[in-house]
């Protein structure tokens, strides 16, 4: 037999639920759950259970509870026995959900304080597996039993801040933004969460972000509470303005996801009652409460959960941390379980497609009747499910990284664009490239000439390209920007050639946008001793050469997707493009070293400026 508190109250019996009976049978229950093998008086039972007030009939309609309670409970194990002026609930080997989280948790502070990492972060996202949703949600308890809740709920959130500090040890800067940005937003006055999301965005690159989150608190904290933030959280402050090396992102080597670090037995028998995938959050193995659809499969039975289907361009499996656009989208995607979604994942084959593999894909999502279809890119794939649209007006779509012209899906109510402003991330590395001294050179040297390397002459790169020459010319109005096309995507030697040349003519920056090619100019930039920017998409390694990375919040994007799907706040038949303003598409920076003789706060000053001239429509 199984018991859950941690969240509505719940008993279930061979895998089926159990019929608790009214509302003040389950406080009974929940009263004797949260005390479980102690004796609880009959007097605090009916304080519980009926308040400050009791009716004359209160003593005997409790045993009348109690002796309903105990026909559920026997023959299943667990056994409540009058004991006393009191009754007692003894499980005997019945499980409970509290229980099973308290010893995770302990058993998770243990390994945190021995230093073990990747242990800690293991049980750590176990023990928080266990919950789903607020502590006996369901159920009205008076003070002491609302306050042992109450205590649990602290400590679900404690288990949050340890699980984000040993990930901020193993260097999970990146990962951890889009969650703690949510658990900022619900506990907005708990500033260790606002620590460590500062901290997270800080070795993230995402220096204005951090200050900016600090700036936030600071004005919440005033004028709702009168307050200011805490010593620590201004030391904290002054720290990123400093650029202290305190801060660094420790040594530590991060653990492989697909190969999450062993646990032992007793942690093991403890999580088989939770979900299970979600002991490997990072591997994105959604094992517990979705599946990953390859083959094409019957229609499957009627469900009172709704249902959410992601739709990937290749298998979760190759996803890893390099490369963010799949591991991003699978980490965010995990919230639809949050909100109580059944998901699933449905790949398609766009390295390799075939007619057939479309025709899979096409039926899946005409027969799986999903709520909700997030569909990941604007290829081969997001075209042939276009017409789905029109075709299932009871589901609703999204198109992450693609507008809804290029689908011709423009003003259909089911679909919702949501692209990515590029041209805002490029203007702002553009004119960090121009505040910065040539690598290698004086504090006080700028760039003569900066350089791009594209790809194919397309609109969207052109417009992408104005923007970096916008941002560039706004810090050096006179500087020389060359433009180079390799026409190529995939042979990184055709940029190898273009970059040559632009730093022969000068170049002490390159901007790489053409993809794989892209790691050839890099690679030169590298070997010559000028700075190169690079897309995080195109994989491009990081290094001491790299000034900026432009980058896309995969994560963040998801995750407020599935959210604004969940609150019905997709805008129907349009676009929500993501930009500065809505944290998206923000400028990494690469190095330690060119900031030192940067002002810092003309960054900070340009970013604001560039997000007062976005459409603010975020998700």
């Amino acid at each position: 037999m199984e018991f859950r508190v941690l969240g509505p109250l719940e008993a279930r019996v061979g895998g089926a639920s159990v019929v608790l009976g009214g509302a003040k049978q389950r406080a009974v229950l929940a009263v004797l759950l949260l005390r479980e093998g102690e004796v609880v008086p009959v007097e605090r039972l009916v304080d519980e259970v009926w308040g400050d007030d009791p009716p004359p009939s209160a003593a005997h309609s409790l045993e009348s509870y109690v002796s309903r309670l105990r026909q559920l409970v026997n023959g299943h194990g667990p056994t409540l026995l009058r004991r006393g002026a009191g009754y007692s609930l003894e499980l005997r080997g019945a499980v409970l959900d509290s229980r099973a989280f308290l010893e995770l948790q302990e058993e998770a502070s243990a390994a945190a304080a021995g230093g073990e990492w990747s242990r800690a972060v293991e049980l750590a996202t176990a023990a928080l597996a266990v919950w789903r949703g607020p502590a006996l949600a369901d159920v009205a308890l008076a003070s002491a039993g609302r306050a042992e809740a109450e205590r649990l709920e602290e400590l679900r959130l404690r288990t949050y801040e340890l699980r984000f500090d040993a990930e901020l040890e193993l260097g999970m800067d990146k990962e951890l933004v889009g969650e703690l940005r949510v658990l900022v937003s619900q506990n907005p006055y708990r500033e260790r969460f606002i620590a460590q999301l500062m901290l997270a965005l800080y070795r993230s690159g995402r220096h204005a972000d951090a200050l900016d989150v600090y700036e936030r608190t600071r004005a919440a904290l005033s004028d709702d509470l009168g307050l200011q933030p805490s010593l620590e959280l201004q030391q904290l402050s002054g720290q990123i303005v400093r650029q202290d090396p305190q801060l660094r992102r420790p040594a530590t080597v991060r653990p492989t996801p697909h190969q999450p670090p062993p646990i032992g037995p007793r942690t093991r028998r403890l999580a088989e009652l939770v979900l299970v995938g979600a002991l490997v959050a990072a591997a994105m193995a959604f094992t517990a409460s979705g599946s990953v659809s390859r083959e094409a499969v019957s229609e499957p039975g009627a469900s009172t959960i709704a249902r959410v289907a992601l739709v990937l361009p290749q298998a979760p499996e190759t996803a890893s941390i390099d490369d963010p656009r799949m591991y991003g989208t699978l980490r965010g995607f995990e919230s639809s379980r949050s909100w109580g979604y059944e998901t699933e994942i449905v790949v398609s084959d766009e390295i390799d497609p075939a007619p057939a593999d479309v025709d899979r894909v096409l039926r899946r999502i005409e027969l799986g009747r999903f709520a909700f279809v997030l569909v990941l890119g604007g290829g081969d794939t997001a075209r042939a499910l276009a017409p789905l649209v029109r075709k299932l007006p009871e589901t609703r779509f999204a198109f992450l990284d693609a507008p809804l012209s290029s689908l011709s899906l423009e003003g259909v109510e089911g679909a919702t664009g949501v692209p990515f402003a590029d041209e805002e991330s490029s203007e702002l590395a553009g004119y960090v490239s121009g505040l910065v001294p040539p690598r290698g050179g004086s504090p006080r040297e700028r760039a003569d000439v900066v350089s791009v390397v594209a790809g194919e002459p397309s609109a969207r790169a052109r417009k992408v390209i104005r923007a970096f020459t916008r941002g560039v010319r706004r810090a050096l109005p006179r500087v020389l920007v060359r433009v180079g096309y390799s026409n190529e995507l995939v042979d990184p030697t055709a940029c190898e050639h273009l970059a040559n040349r632009q730093i022969d003519e000068g170049s002490d920056v390159v901007l790489a946008l053409a993809g794989h090619c892209g790691l050839g100019a890099l690679e030169v930039a590298r070997v010559r001793g000028v700075w190169g920017i690079r897309a995080e998409d195109d994989g491009a390694p990081g290094g001491d050469h790299i000034l900026a990375t432009m980058r896309k919040g995969w994560e963040e994007a998801t995750f407020d997707v599935v959210k604004a799907f969940h609150l019905e706040m997709l805008p129907a038949g349009r676009d929500v493009v993501l930009g500065l303003a809505d944290d998206y598409a923000v400028d990494l920076w690469g190095g330690p070293d060119p900031i030192v003789s940067v002002a810092w706060s003309k960054v900070v000053r340009r970013c604001s400026n560039i997000r007062q001239h976005t459409v603010d429509d975020p998700l």
